[in-house]
Protein backbone atom coordinates (compact mmCIF):
# COMPACT_ATOMS: atom_id res chain seq x y z
CA UNK A 1 0.00 0.00 0.00
CA UNK A 2 2.79 2.26 0.85
CA UNK A 3 4.22 1.86 -2.68
CA UNK A 4 1.03 2.71 -4.41
CA UNK A 5 0.57 5.66 -2.19
CA UNK A 6 3.95 6.98 -3.10
CA UNK A 7 3.16 6.58 -6.82
CA UNK A 8 -0.03 8.45 -6.55
CA UNK A 9 1.66 11.10 -4.54
CA UNK A 10 4.30 11.50 -7.21
CA UNK A 11 1.70 11.82 -9.89
CA UNK A 12 -0.06 14.49 -7.87
CA UNK A 13 3.00 16.56 -7.51
CA UNK A 14 4.14 16.00 -11.13
CA UNK A 15 4.18 19.02 -13.48
CA UNK A 16 2.01 18.51 -16.56
CA UNK A 17 4.67 20.11 -18.68
CA UNK A 18 6.99 17.35 -17.69
CA UNK A 19 5.01 14.87 -19.86
CA UNK A 20 5.21 17.04 -22.99
CA UNK A 21 7.92 15.95 -25.57
CA UNK A 22 11.00 18.04 -25.67
CA UNK A 23 12.28 19.89 -28.78
CA UNK A 24 15.23 17.64 -28.95
CA UNK A 25 12.96 14.62 -29.16
CA UNK A 26 10.89 16.24 -31.88
CA UNK A 27 14.02 17.14 -33.84
CA UNK A 28 15.36 13.60 -33.65
CA UNK A 29 12.03 12.26 -34.89
CA UNK A 30 12.06 14.60 -37.88
CA UNK A 31 15.61 13.64 -38.82
CA UNK A 32 14.81 9.95 -38.64
CA UNK A 33 11.83 10.36 -40.96
CA UNK A 34 13.80 12.32 -43.56
CA UNK A 35 16.59 9.84 -43.47
CA UNK A 36 14.24 6.94 -44.15
CA UNK A 37 12.49 8.93 -46.87
CA UNK A 38 15.67 9.69 -48.77
CA UNK A 39 16.92 6.14 -48.46
CA UNK A 40 13.67 4.86 -49.91
CA UNK A 41 13.86 7.39 -52.75
CA UNK A 42 17.37 6.31 -53.62
CA UNK A 43 16.41 2.66 -53.60
CA UNK A 44 13.39 3.39 -55.77
CA UNK A 45 15.45 5.36 -58.26
CA UNK A 46 18.07 2.64 -58.40
CA UNK A 47 15.40 0.01 -58.99
CA UNK A 48 13.82 2.12 -61.73
CA UNK A 49 17.17 2.62 -63.41
CA UNK A 50 17.89 -1.11 -63.32
CA UNK A 51 14.49 -1.86 -64.81
CA UNK A 52 14.99 0.68 -67.57
CA UNK A 53 18.40 -0.76 -68.37
CA UNK A 54 17.00 -4.27 -68.51
CA UNK A 55 14.16 -3.13 -70.73
CA UNK A 56 16.58 -1.37 -73.05
CA UNK A 57 19.07 -4.20 -73.16
CA UNK A 58 16.46 -6.89 -73.75
CA UNK A 59 14.46 -4.67 -76.14
CA UNK A 60 11.21 -5.64 -74.22
CA UNK A 61 9.65 -2.17 -73.84
CA UNK A 62 7.20 -2.74 -76.68
CA UNK A 63 6.19 -6.09 -75.29
CA UNK A 64 5.41 -4.59 -71.85
CA UNK A 65 3.40 -1.80 -73.41
CA UNK A 66 1.34 -4.19 -75.53
CA UNK A 67 0.79 -6.52 -72.52
CA UNK A 68 -0.42 -3.62 -70.37
CA UNK A 69 -2.91 -2.47 -73.03
CA UNK A 70 -4.27 -6.00 -73.36
CA UNK A 71 -4.74 -6.25 -69.55
CA UNK A 72 -6.69 -2.99 -69.50
CA UNK A 73 -8.93 -4.23 -72.37
CA UNK A 74 -7.60 -1.93 -75.06
CA UNK A 75 -6.65 -2.78 -78.60
CA UNK A 76 -2.98 -3.13 -79.38
CA UNK A 77 -1.45 -0.59 -81.67
CA UNK A 78 -0.37 -1.58 -85.08
CA UNK A 79 3.35 -2.11 -85.16
CA UNK A 80 5.11 0.99 -86.36
CA UNK A 81 7.18 0.55 -89.46
CA UNK A 82 10.71 -0.31 -88.61
CA UNK A 83 13.22 2.28 -89.49
CA UNK A 84 16.36 1.07 -91.25
CA UNK A 85 18.93 0.15 -88.74
CA UNK A 86 22.14 1.97 -89.15
CA UNK A 87 25.10 -0.22 -88.49
CA UNK A 88 28.37 1.44 -87.93
CA UNK A 89 31.49 -0.48 -88.80
CA UNK A 90 35.05 0.40 -88.31
CA UNK A 91 37.03 -0.29 -91.51
CA UNK A 92 40.73 0.25 -91.88
CA UNK A 93 41.59 2.28 -94.94
CA UNK A 94 45.18 2.51 -96.10
CA UNK A 95 45.93 5.93 -97.37
CA UNK A 96 49.27 6.54 -99.01
CA UNK A 97 50.66 9.71 -97.72
CA UNK A 98 53.47 11.05 -99.86
CA UNK A 99 56.58 11.29 -97.83
CA UNK A 100 59.10 13.79 -98.85
CA UNK A 101 62.46 12.12 -99.22
CA UNK A 102 65.21 13.99 -97.65
CA UNK A 103 68.54 13.34 -99.34
CA UNK A 104 71.58 14.36 -97.56
CA UNK A 105 74.22 15.44 -100.04
CA UNK A 106 77.75 15.32 -98.85
CA UNK A 107 80.03 17.44 -100.91
CA UNK A 108 83.66 16.65 -100.56
CA UNK A 109 85.71 19.70 -100.74
CA UNK A 110 88.96 19.03 -102.51
CA UNK A 111 91.86 19.78 -100.35
CA UNK A 112 94.36 21.40 -102.61
CA UNK A 113 97.94 20.41 -101.95
CA UNK A 114 100.27 23.21 -101.13
CA UNK A 115 102.13 24.63 -104.08
CA UNK A 116 105.83 23.80 -104.22
CA UNK A 117 108.21 26.56 -103.35
CA UNK A 118 111.01 25.13 -105.49
CA UNK A 119 112.07 22.32 -107.86
CA UNK A 120 110.58 18.90 -107.06
CA UNK A 121 112.03 15.81 -108.74
CA UNK A 122 109.61 13.38 -110.40
CA UNK A 123 109.93 9.69 -111.12
CA UNK A 124 106.96 7.51 -111.98
CA UNK A 125 106.65 4.06 -113.56
CA UNK A 126 103.52 3.04 -115.47
CA UNK A 127 102.60 -0.30 -117.09
CA UNK A 128 99.97 -0.95 -119.75
CA UNK A 129 99.18 -3.50 -122.47
CA UNK A 130 98.72 -2.66 -126.14
CA UNK A 131 96.01 -4.12 -128.37
CA UNK A 132 98.70 -6.43 -129.76
CA UNK A 133 99.10 -8.06 -126.31
CA UNK A 134 102.48 -6.39 -125.79
CA UNK A 135 103.05 -5.06 -122.25
CA UNK A 136 104.59 -1.60 -122.12
CA UNK A 137 106.42 -0.19 -119.10
CA UNK A 138 107.19 3.51 -119.11
CA UNK A 139 109.27 5.55 -116.68
CA UNK A 140 109.04 9.30 -116.44
CA UNK A 141 112.09 10.98 -114.89
CA UNK A 142 112.68 14.69 -114.44
CA UNK A 143 115.80 16.68 -113.60
CA UNK A 144 116.57 20.28 -112.85
CA UNK A 145 117.63 22.21 -115.95
CA UNK A 146 118.23 25.74 -117.17
CA UNK A 147 115.63 28.34 -118.07
CA UNK A 148 112.83 27.55 -120.53
CA UNK A 149 114.47 29.75 -123.17
CA UNK A 150 117.63 27.64 -122.96
CA UNK A 151 115.98 24.22 -122.62
CA UNK A 152 113.63 24.76 -125.56
CA UNK A 153 116.64 24.81 -127.87
CA UNK A 154 118.23 21.62 -126.51
CA UNK A 155 117.09 18.31 -128.09
CA UNK A 156 118.05 16.38 -124.97
CA UNK A 157 115.78 18.42 -122.72
CA UNK A 158 112.61 16.63 -123.78
CA UNK A 159 113.18 13.14 -125.20
CA UNK A 160 111.97 9.54 -125.22
CA UNK A 161 114.40 6.68 -124.75
CA UNK A 162 112.85 3.37 -125.82
CA UNK A 163 114.10 -0.12 -125.15
CA UNK A 164 112.17 -3.03 -126.67
CA UNK A 165 112.89 -6.42 -125.15
CA UNK A 166 112.08 -9.45 -127.30
CA UNK A 167 112.70 -13.06 -126.34
CA UNK A 168 113.46 -15.08 -129.45
CA UNK A 169 112.20 -18.69 -129.31
CA UNK A 170 114.41 -21.66 -129.93
CA UNK A 171 113.35 -24.18 -132.60
CA UNK A 172 111.60 -27.38 -131.63
CA UNK A 173 113.68 -30.34 -132.84
CA UNK A 174 112.49 -33.06 -130.50
CA UNK A 175 110.22 -35.90 -131.67
CA UNK A 176 108.66 -36.00 -128.22
CA UNK A 177 107.87 -32.27 -128.14
CA UNK A 178 106.44 -32.35 -131.65
CA UNK A 179 104.34 -35.36 -130.67
CA UNK A 180 103.11 -33.38 -127.67
CA UNK A 181 101.66 -30.82 -130.10
CA UNK A 182 100.04 -33.50 -132.25
CA UNK A 183 100.09 -36.99 -130.71
CA UNK A 184 99.13 -38.54 -134.07
CA UNK A 185 102.37 -37.62 -135.83
CA UNK A 186 104.43 -40.69 -134.79
CA UNK A 187 101.66 -43.00 -136.02
CA UNK A 188 100.71 -41.07 -139.16
CA UNK A 189 104.26 -41.06 -140.55
CA UNK A 190 105.90 -44.47 -140.29
CA UNK A 191 109.45 -43.10 -140.04
CA UNK A 192 108.63 -39.94 -138.09
CA UNK A 193 111.14 -40.47 -135.27
CA UNK A 194 113.97 -41.39 -137.64
CA UNK A 195 113.28 -38.35 -139.82
CA UNK A 196 113.23 -35.92 -136.88
CA UNK A 197 116.24 -37.43 -135.12
CA UNK A 198 118.34 -37.02 -138.25
CA UNK A 199 116.99 -33.53 -139.06
CA UNK A 200 118.72 -30.21 -138.70
CA UNK A 201 117.17 -26.85 -138.01
CA UNK A 202 116.77 -24.96 -141.26
CA UNK A 203 118.37 -21.53 -141.72
CA UNK A 204 114.93 -20.42 -142.89
CA UNK A 205 113.79 -20.58 -139.25
CA UNK A 206 116.47 -18.21 -137.99
CA UNK A 207 116.12 -15.97 -141.02
CA UNK A 208 112.40 -15.56 -140.48
CA UNK A 209 112.86 -14.48 -136.85
CA UNK A 210 115.65 -12.16 -137.91
CA UNK A 211 113.22 -10.48 -140.30
CA UNK A 212 110.60 -10.29 -137.55
CA UNK A 213 113.08 -8.58 -135.24
CA UNK A 214 114.09 -6.19 -137.99
CA UNK A 215 110.46 -5.28 -138.59
CA UNK A 216 109.99 -4.55 -134.89
CA UNK A 217 112.99 -2.25 -135.04
CA UNK A 218 111.54 -0.46 -138.09
CA UNK A 219 108.19 0.12 -136.37
CA UNK A 220 109.45 0.77 -132.85
CA UNK A 221 108.54 4.46 -132.99
CA UNK A 222 105.07 3.56 -134.30
CA UNK A 223 103.83 1.33 -131.55
CA UNK A 224 100.45 0.81 -133.18
CA UNK A 225 102.18 -0.96 -136.11
CA UNK A 226 104.33 -3.33 -134.09
CA UNK A 227 103.87 -7.02 -134.75
CA UNK A 228 101.35 -8.52 -132.38
CA UNK A 229 102.42 -11.25 -129.99
CA UNK A 230 100.35 -13.70 -132.04
CA UNK A 231 102.07 -12.85 -135.33
CA UNK A 232 105.56 -12.70 -133.85
CA UNK A 233 105.40 -16.22 -132.42
CA UNK A 234 103.75 -17.92 -135.41
CA UNK A 235 106.52 -20.42 -136.22
CA UNK A 236 107.45 -23.35 -133.98
CA UNK A 237 110.17 -24.94 -136.06
CA UNK A 238 111.56 -25.55 -139.55
CA UNK A 239 113.37 -28.88 -139.90
CA UNK A 240 115.30 -30.09 -142.94
CA UNK A 241 114.71 -33.84 -143.01
CA UNK A 242 116.13 -36.50 -145.33
CA UNK A 243 114.96 -40.09 -145.29
CA UNK A 244 117.87 -42.35 -144.24
CA UNK A 245 117.13 -44.96 -146.94
CA UNK A 246 115.55 -43.20 -149.92
CA UNK A 247 117.36 -39.88 -149.50
CA UNK A 248 114.13 -38.01 -150.26
CA UNK A 249 114.05 -34.48 -148.82
CA UNK A 250 111.19 -32.87 -146.96
CA UNK A 251 110.85 -29.61 -145.07
CA UNK A 252 108.81 -29.96 -141.86
CA UNK A 253 107.31 -26.64 -140.76
CA UNK A 254 105.22 -26.41 -137.58
CA UNK A 255 103.01 -23.33 -137.31
CA UNK A 256 99.51 -21.91 -137.39
CA UNK A 257 97.06 -21.18 -140.21
CA UNK A 258 95.61 -17.87 -141.35
CA UNK A 259 93.23 -17.58 -144.30
CA UNK A 260 94.09 -16.23 -147.75
CA UNK A 261 91.34 -15.47 -150.26
CA UNK A 262 93.42 -14.35 -153.27
CA UNK A 263 93.21 -15.57 -156.83
CA UNK A 264 90.83 -15.55 -159.80
CA UNK A 265 90.31 -17.41 -163.07
CA UNK A 266 87.79 -16.42 -165.72
CA UNK A 267 88.22 -19.73 -167.53
CA UNK A 268 87.11 -21.87 -164.59
CA UNK A 269 85.11 -19.47 -162.38
CA UNK A 270 83.74 -16.48 -164.33
CA UNK A 271 82.05 -14.94 -161.29
CA UNK A 272 83.43 -14.13 -157.85
CA UNK A 273 81.71 -13.63 -154.52
CA UNK A 274 81.74 -9.97 -153.51
CA UNK A 275 82.37 -10.74 -149.84
CA UNK A 276 85.72 -12.25 -150.91
CA UNK A 277 86.79 -9.88 -153.67
CA UNK A 278 85.85 -6.83 -151.58
CA UNK A 279 87.85 -7.90 -148.53
CA UNK A 280 90.58 -5.50 -147.43
CA UNK A 281 93.63 -7.51 -148.53
CA UNK A 282 92.21 -9.35 -151.54
CA UNK A 283 94.34 -9.65 -154.68
CA UNK A 284 93.11 -11.30 -157.92
CA UNK A 285 96.53 -12.89 -158.49
CA UNK A 286 98.50 -15.77 -157.01
CA UNK A 287 102.17 -16.52 -157.55
CA UNK A 288 101.16 -19.74 -159.26
CA UNK A 289 99.62 -18.96 -162.67
CA UNK A 290 99.39 -20.18 -166.28
CA UNK A 291 98.30 -18.80 -169.68
CA UNK A 292 94.56 -18.35 -170.21
CA UNK A 293 92.85 -21.09 -172.20
CA UNK A 294 89.58 -19.38 -173.16
CA UNK A 295 88.33 -15.92 -174.11
CA UNK A 296 86.14 -15.61 -171.01
CA UNK A 297 87.33 -12.45 -169.24
CA UNK A 298 88.56 -12.44 -165.69
CA UNK A 299 85.74 -11.34 -163.33
CA UNK A 300 88.01 -8.61 -161.88
CA UNK A 301 89.18 -7.18 -165.22
CA UNK A 302 86.57 -4.42 -165.58
CA UNK A 303 87.08 -3.29 -161.99
CA UNK A 304 90.82 -2.96 -162.53
CA UNK A 305 90.38 -1.16 -165.84
CA UNK A 306 88.14 1.41 -164.13
CA UNK A 307 90.73 1.95 -161.42
CA UNK A 308 93.48 2.39 -164.02
CA UNK A 309 91.45 4.91 -166.01
CA UNK A 310 90.69 6.88 -162.86
CA UNK A 311 94.38 7.24 -162.03
CA UNK A 312 95.23 8.13 -165.63
CA UNK A 313 92.53 10.82 -165.78
CA UNK A 314 93.73 12.38 -162.54
CA UNK A 315 97.35 12.27 -163.67
CA UNK A 316 96.37 14.30 -166.76
CA UNK A 317 95.19 17.19 -164.57
CA UNK A 318 97.86 19.92 -164.54
CA UNK A 319 99.08 21.54 -161.34
CA UNK A 320 99.15 18.50 -159.05
CA UNK A 321 101.80 18.30 -156.37
CA UNK A 322 105.01 16.37 -156.90
CA UNK A 323 104.03 13.87 -154.22
CA UNK A 324 100.62 13.23 -155.79
CA UNK A 325 102.09 12.78 -159.26
CA UNK A 326 104.63 10.32 -157.90
CA UNK A 327 101.86 8.32 -156.23
CA UNK A 328 99.75 8.34 -159.41
CA UNK A 329 102.65 7.11 -161.52
CA UNK A 330 103.18 4.20 -159.13
CA UNK A 331 99.51 3.25 -159.19
CA UNK A 332 99.29 3.51 -162.99
CA UNK A 333 102.29 1.20 -163.41
CA UNK A 334 100.86 -1.27 -160.89
CA UNK A 335 97.39 -1.40 -162.44
CA UNK A 336 98.76 -1.58 -166.00
CA UNK A 337 100.69 -4.72 -165.15
CA UNK A 338 97.67 -6.09 -163.30
CA UNK A 339 95.34 -5.51 -166.24
CA UNK A 340 97.80 -7.24 -168.57
CA UNK A 341 98.01 -10.24 -166.24
CA UNK A 342 94.24 -10.49 -165.89
CA UNK A 343 93.88 -10.45 -169.67
CA UNK A 344 96.50 -13.10 -170.41
CA UNK A 345 96.83 -15.36 -167.35
CA UNK A 346 94.78 -17.50 -164.99
CA UNK A 347 95.44 -18.04 -161.30
CA UNK A 348 94.52 -20.29 -158.43
CA UNK A 349 91.19 -19.64 -156.71
CA UNK A 350 91.39 -19.68 -152.91
CA UNK A 351 87.75 -20.70 -152.61
CA UNK A 352 88.21 -23.80 -154.77
CA UNK A 353 91.90 -24.77 -154.83
CA UNK A 354 93.84 -26.20 -151.83
CA UNK A 355 97.15 -24.35 -151.57
CA UNK A 356 99.49 -22.89 -148.96
CA UNK A 357 101.40 -19.61 -148.82
CA UNK A 358 105.17 -19.50 -148.35
CA UNK A 359 107.07 -16.45 -147.07
CA UNK A 360 108.97 -14.57 -149.75
CA UNK A 361 112.07 -15.10 -147.63
CA UNK A 362 111.81 -18.87 -148.28
CA UNK A 363 111.63 -18.58 -152.07
CA UNK A 364 114.50 -18.28 -154.54
CA UNK A 365 117.11 -19.89 -152.26
CA UNK A 366 117.47 -23.22 -154.04
CA UNK A 367 121.02 -22.46 -155.16
CA UNK A 368 122.29 -21.84 -151.64
CA UNK A 369 120.09 -24.35 -149.84
CA UNK A 370 119.06 -27.71 -151.21
CA UNK A 371 115.89 -27.63 -149.10
CA UNK A 372 114.74 -24.29 -150.48
CA UNK A 373 111.09 -24.54 -151.58
CA UNK A 374 109.60 -22.98 -154.71
CA UNK A 375 106.18 -21.96 -155.97
CA UNK A 376 104.56 -25.07 -157.42
CA UNK A 377 106.17 -27.52 -155.01
CA UNK A 378 103.80 -30.09 -153.53
CA UNK A 379 102.92 -30.09 -149.85
CA UNK A 380 100.92 -32.12 -147.33
CA UNK A 381 99.04 -30.45 -144.48
CA UNK A 382 98.60 -32.43 -141.26
CA UNK A 383 96.03 -31.42 -138.66
CA UNK A 384 94.74 -33.79 -136.02
CA UNK A 385 94.49 -37.21 -137.63
CA UNK A 386 94.00 -35.96 -141.21
CA UNK A 387 96.42 -35.45 -144.11
CA UNK A 388 95.53 -33.07 -146.95
CA UNK A 389 97.38 -32.76 -150.30
CA UNK A 390 98.15 -29.19 -151.37
CA UNK A 391 100.37 -27.01 -153.52
CA UNK A 392 102.73 -24.17 -152.61
CA UNK A 393 100.67 -21.71 -154.62
CA UNK A 394 101.39 -18.21 -153.37
CA UNK A 395 104.01 -16.06 -151.64
CA UNK A 396 103.32 -13.87 -148.63
CA UNK A 397 105.12 -11.42 -146.35
CA UNK A 398 108.77 -12.28 -145.72
CA UNK A 399 108.37 -12.13 -141.93
CA UNK A 400 105.22 -14.23 -141.57
CA UNK A 401 104.45 -17.93 -141.89
CA UNK A 402 101.24 -19.91 -141.74
CA UNK A 403 98.62 -19.20 -144.41
CA UNK A 404 96.44 -21.44 -146.54
CA UNK A 405 93.62 -20.99 -149.02
CA UNK A 406 90.02 -20.61 -147.96
CA UNK A 407 89.33 -24.09 -149.36
CA UNK A 408 91.77 -25.67 -146.92
CA UNK A 409 90.66 -23.49 -144.02
CA UNK A 410 87.01 -24.47 -144.44
CA UNK A 411 87.95 -28.13 -144.52
CA UNK A 412 89.56 -27.73 -141.09
CA UNK A 413 86.80 -25.50 -139.73
CA UNK A 414 83.58 -24.81 -141.62
CA UNK A 415 83.30 -21.41 -139.90
CA UNK A 416 86.58 -20.19 -141.40
CA UNK A 417 86.35 -17.00 -143.45
CA UNK A 418 88.54 -14.11 -144.63
CA UNK A 419 88.10 -12.73 -141.11
CA UNK A 420 88.19 -15.92 -139.06
CA UNK A 421 91.19 -18.28 -139.01
CA UNK A 422 90.51 -22.00 -138.62
CA UNK A 423 93.37 -22.69 -136.18
CA UNK A 424 95.03 -20.16 -133.88
CA UNK A 425 97.46 -22.47 -132.11
CA UNK A 426 100.70 -23.81 -133.58
CA UNK A 427 99.12 -27.18 -134.35
CA UNK A 428 99.47 -27.32 -138.13
CA UNK A 429 102.26 -29.45 -139.62
CA UNK A 430 103.31 -28.56 -143.16
CA UNK A 431 105.37 -31.05 -145.15
CA UNK A 432 106.87 -29.25 -148.15
CA UNK A 433 108.74 -31.33 -150.72
CA UNK A 434 111.44 -29.11 -152.30
CA UNK A 435 112.04 -29.60 -156.00
CA UNK A 436 108.76 -31.47 -156.55
CA UNK A 437 107.08 -28.84 -158.75
CA UNK A 438 105.92 -29.88 -162.21
CA UNK A 439 107.99 -28.46 -165.08
CA UNK A 440 104.98 -26.65 -166.52
CA UNK A 441 102.31 -24.81 -164.55
CA UNK A 442 98.75 -25.61 -165.55
CA UNK A 443 95.18 -25.73 -164.33
CA UNK A 444 94.81 -27.60 -161.02
CA UNK A 445 94.13 -31.31 -161.37
CA UNK A 446 93.14 -32.43 -157.88
CA UNK A 447 93.36 -36.11 -158.78
CA UNK A 448 96.91 -35.66 -160.07
CA UNK A 449 97.81 -33.66 -156.96
CA UNK A 450 96.60 -36.53 -154.78
CA UNK A 451 98.66 -39.11 -156.69
CA UNK A 452 101.79 -36.95 -156.59
CA UNK A 453 101.55 -36.31 -152.84
CA UNK A 454 100.97 -40.02 -152.18
CA UNK A 455 104.19 -40.84 -154.04
CA UNK A 456 106.13 -38.20 -152.12
CA UNK A 457 104.83 -39.53 -148.79
CA UNK A 458 105.88 -43.04 -149.77
CA UNK A 459 109.36 -41.67 -150.44
CA UNK A 460 109.77 -40.66 -146.78
CA UNK A 461 108.43 -43.88 -145.27
CA UNK A 462 104.71 -43.79 -146.09
CA UNK A 463 101.53 -43.29 -144.08
CA UNK A 464 100.82 -45.41 -141.02
CA UNK A 465 97.97 -47.90 -140.83
CA UNK A 466 94.52 -46.44 -140.22
CA UNK A 467 95.35 -43.13 -141.91
CA UNK A 468 94.82 -41.99 -145.48
CA UNK A 469 95.43 -38.97 -147.65
CA UNK A 470 92.34 -36.84 -148.15
CA UNK A 471 90.81 -36.77 -151.65
CA UNK A 472 89.59 -33.28 -152.58
CA UNK A 473 86.33 -32.89 -154.44
CA UNK A 474 86.56 -30.73 -157.56
CA UNK A 475 84.16 -27.92 -156.65
CA UNK A 476 84.47 -26.25 -160.04
CA UNK A 477 83.53 -29.43 -161.92
CA UNK A 478 80.70 -30.02 -159.45
CA UNK A 479 79.48 -26.48 -159.96
CA UNK A 480 79.39 -26.92 -163.74
CA UNK A 481 77.49 -30.21 -163.42
CA UNK A 482 74.97 -28.54 -161.11
CA UNK A 483 74.51 -25.67 -163.55
CA UNK A 484 73.91 -28.08 -166.44
CA UNK A 485 71.41 -30.05 -164.37
CA UNK A 486 69.51 -26.89 -163.45
CA UNK A 487 69.31 -25.89 -167.12
CA UNK A 488 68.16 -29.36 -168.15
CA UNK A 489 65.51 -29.44 -165.43
CA UNK A 490 64.28 -26.02 -166.49
CA UNK A 491 64.11 -27.09 -170.14
CA UNK A 492 62.35 -30.30 -169.21
CA UNK A 493 59.82 -28.42 -167.10
CA UNK A 494 59.27 -25.98 -169.96
CA UNK A 495 58.73 -28.83 -172.44
CA UNK A 496 56.16 -30.49 -170.21
CA UNK A 497 54.32 -27.19 -169.84
CA UNK A 498 54.34 -26.70 -173.63
CA UNK A 499 53.00 -30.20 -174.24
CA UNK A 500 50.27 -29.64 -171.70
CA UNK A 501 49.25 -26.38 -173.33
CA UNK A 502 49.15 -28.02 -176.78
CA UNK A 503 47.03 -30.90 -175.59
CA UNK A 504 44.67 -28.51 -173.84
CA UNK A 505 44.40 -26.46 -177.05
CA UNK A 506 43.73 -29.54 -179.11
CA UNK A 507 41.06 -30.62 -176.72
CA UNK A 508 39.54 -27.19 -176.98
CA UNK A 509 39.38 -27.42 -180.76
CA UNK A 510 37.69 -30.79 -180.62
CA UNK A 511 35.09 -29.63 -178.17
CA UNK A 512 31.72 -28.70 -179.73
Amino acid sequence: MAGSDMSEKDDFYKNPKDDAPSRADISRKHRGFLTHFFVMMLLGCGFAIICLVLVDVTNSGGKIKRRTIEMLGGEPEAPAPREPQVVERVVEKVVEVPVEKVVEKIVEVEVKPPMPSGYVSWKKVDTAELWSEIPVTTELVTEQGDTAVEERERDQSYRIEMKVKVTLPKPNKSPEKLAAINPNLPEMLNDFSALVDGAEVSPFYYYLYELKTERVQQKVTRIDQLLSRHNFYDLETVLQMKHPETGEKVLLIQGEMDVVTDGSDGDRWPELDDYISMSEFYQPFTSYGWPKLTSTPNPLLKRWERKLKGYQDEFAIPGLSVERNRYLREQIAYYKKGVDDLKGRSFLIAEADPFIVLPLSFIGRQDENGFGPAIGDYAVIIYGDKLYPALAGDAGPSWKFGEASLRVARQLDEKASPYNRPVSDLKITYLVFPGSADPKKSQPDLGAWHRKCSELLDGIGGIGGGFELHQWEDLIAKKKVDEVRVVEEAEEAGGIESDTTTSEGAAGEEAP
